[in-house]
């Protein structure tokens, strides 16, 4: 697979399957009340009162994880993609999230601040600089 299209379906496919996990278990948030507005009509998911374990690993942090992966992607492609902008792409990723994530202490961004997203989401940009890493030091021994 084209390095390219590699990283275009490591950003698409994530920000879809984040989106759609917004769609059913978060009716509360910016994202799904903008999609309502746009559509014009309330949204009915289905999803009672979340328990714990998995269920509120993909509540409150699966969409975050999808999309802080799909960032560090997006960065790659933005800022050059060799594998010396692998590092570059992966520290931008961190400091925005980190950033976006602290912004929620304020009136700016609704949302609540929670140090768990921020852990979460590093690792997931961790996990993609390293598939991205992988995935271009393969292309280079072909």
């Amino acid at each position: 697979m084209k390095k390219k299209t590699f990283c275009i379906f490591n950003i698409i496919f994530p920000l879809l399957v984040g989106a759609v996990i917004y769609w059913f278990t978060s009716t509360d948030v910016i994202f799904v009340e903008a999609v309502r507005s746009i559509l014009g009509r309330p949204i009915h998911t289905g999803i009672g009162n979340i328990g714990g374990g998995i269920a509120r690993l993909v509540r409150y942090y699966m969409s975050d994880i999808l999309w802080a992966y799909a960032l560090v992607f997006a960065l790659y492609l933005a800022v050059g993609s060799n594998a010396a902008r692998v590092k570059t792409a992966f520290v931008i990723a961190v400091v925005f999230s980190a950033v976006m994530e602290v912004i929620q202490l304020s009136p700016v961004i609704p949302g609540t601040f929670d140090v768990i997203d921020i852990l979460v989401e590093a690792t997931a940009e961790a996990i993609a600089a390293l598939i991205i890493k992988k995935q271009y030091e393969e292309a280079s021994n072909i």
